[in-house]
């Protein structure tokens, strides 16, 4: 599979190419990709992704930041980091109301852009060295964020032992991951890529975390990535255990979480998605339909790939972001182009291939006019059907 950020200038040029593997551990049941591929390939240079280049995601980390300067006032007045910060966001409603604020994130470009925006940031990967000289240059955090990150580490031990020591002693660590079990049975293969290295459910998570000496005691769910977990923890002993992480432990046992069975037949359901969906998007080019893509995301490049959708069924792929209007998608190389280039040069198509299909409630409703007209979305997960 290609790199599923890296966009193309030139589709001509030849791209780098890796094996995609998902094992699960019989001991620990933590899911991870066989094989790595540098981290300074897949995040320190030109990365593809925006925070803000999503309108819903703005919202949702406003949101986010207001619940933590509301359920932790004292902490988060203290000082607060967030691990890969991206384009600051999140971090920005802090800097609004004069939080003291630091950001962490390896891409040089979207680093750049938040301190460019006012939000203070270093341009670096997160782990023990780095905590190590923000407690010595600042001090010890009150609050450190992790969103959509710990998913991403090659190393989570030297990850961990920087957050242990970053904490300050009565600190909250909270970070959000995709939650597992929403991809093994809702069948979110396009979430395997190569930037997320590990899938977590809680039982291996409260396994990491029991290493260093730091406990978990609040779990949220969210429907973000398809489903996620906002989970806080602190350091061992400081906080009492809620009844919402025991009972979301109890689920994950009843689930089968903790038995290998539970994970066979995965491939099987991936393989029907792909011939479903090359079914639906034939049928449709033989009846003379114009199918264009909705969203250039990330895990697109593992869909369309994989299933092997290019421009033999999607005229383009149209999005948001900047940064990637003008490029070409992975692998496949669909050109991508802006809502404003549609509007000005191109009739809307018959229908949308959806591959941003976990905000495919809001899409639809901003886009009601699109099927007031007859248009209609195809959407992949969890099977291919059309709406």
């Amino acid at each position: 599979m290609p790199l599923a950020d890296f966009f193309l200038k030139d589709p001509g040029v030849k791209e780098h190419k890796f094996p995609l593997i998902v094992k699960v551990c019989a001991k620990c049941f933590l899911v991870q990709l066989m094989g790595d591929v540098n981290s300074d390939l897949l995040f320190g240079q030109n990365y593809g992704f925006y925070t803000g280049g999503s309108p819903s995601s703005i919202d949702y980390f406003e949101k986010y930041a207001k619940s933590v300067m509301n359920r932790f006032p004292k902490e988060s007045k203290n000082f607060i980091v967030e691990i890969a910060s991206n384009d600051g966001t999140l971090l920005k409603p802090f800097v609004k109301n004069k939080y003291r604020a630091l950001g962490v994130d390896p891409a040089k470009n979207v680093a750049k852009d938040a301190n460019n925006n006012g939000v203070p940031t270093i341009a670096s990967f997160f782990n023990k060295k780095l905590a190590s000289n923000i407690v010595l240059k600042e001090k010890k955090a009150g609050v450190i964020i992790a969103n959509n990150v710990i998913a991403h580490v090659d190393d989570l031990f030297d990850f961990m032992r920087g957050v242990k020591h970053l904490l300050d002693e009565n600190g909250v660590f909270i970070f959000e991951c995709q939650y597992f079990p929403y991809l093994l049975f809702n069948n979110q293969f396009d979430n395997i890529y190569h930037e997320h290295r590990s899938f977590f459910s809680l039982f291996p998570l409260m396994k990491l975390l029991r290493k260093f000496d730091l406990e978990a005691f609040d779990v949220e769910e969210h429907d973000t990535q398809g489903g996620s977990i906002r989970v806080f923890v602190a350091h061992k002993g400081k906080r009492k255990v809620g009844k919402s992480l025991l009972r979301s432990l109890q689920n994950e046992k009843e689930f089968g979480i903790n038995n290998m069975d539970t994970y066979l037949g995965f491939q099987t359901r991936v393989n029907y998605v792909k011939t479903k969906l090359n079914q639906i998007l034939k049928s449709l080019k033989d009846e003379n339909k114009t199918i264009a893509g909705y969203g250039a995301s990330a895990k697109s490049g593992t869909l369309l790939n994989y299933c092997k959708v290019g421009k033999n069924y999607l005229d383009y792929i149209v999005d948001k972001t900047p940064y990637k209007c003008g490029l070409y998608s992975p692998g496949m190389h669909i050109p991508i182009i802006s809502s404003e280039e549609e509007s000005k040069k191109r009739a809307k198509p018959d229908y949308y291939l959806l591959l941003v299909w976990n905000y495919a409630e809001k899409i639809i409703e901003r886009e009601k006019n699109f099927q007031k007209n007859g248009g209609k979305f195809i959407i992949p997960i969890p099977t291919p059907s059309i709406r």
